[in-house]
């Protein structure tokens, strides 16, 4: 797969896709990915996506991601 944001995002941008659970009084909870609304901006303006185009491309590349990190 042709990772085109993943490059793109900053240090903690990364951290964030990439994490798999959240810690809660009740302990380990499962993580999902919400990208703030400035980055999917920015993003969709570098590229002329759209923003829609831009989250679905991070949830795959996140899928992905997360697929290899499990190998």
């Amino acid at each position: 797969m042709n990772l085109i944001f993943y490059p793109q995002l900053g240090t903690r941008s990364k951290r964030a896709l990439m994490r798999r659970t959240r810690q809660t009084h009740k302990g380990p909870q499962p993580h999902t990915y919400k990208p703030k609304g400035n980055l999917l901006t920015r993003l969709a303006r570098e590229t002329g996506m759209s923003v829609d185009q831009v989250y679905d491309q991070l949830q795959k590349e996140r899928a992905y991601l997360l697929k290899l990190e499990d190998r």
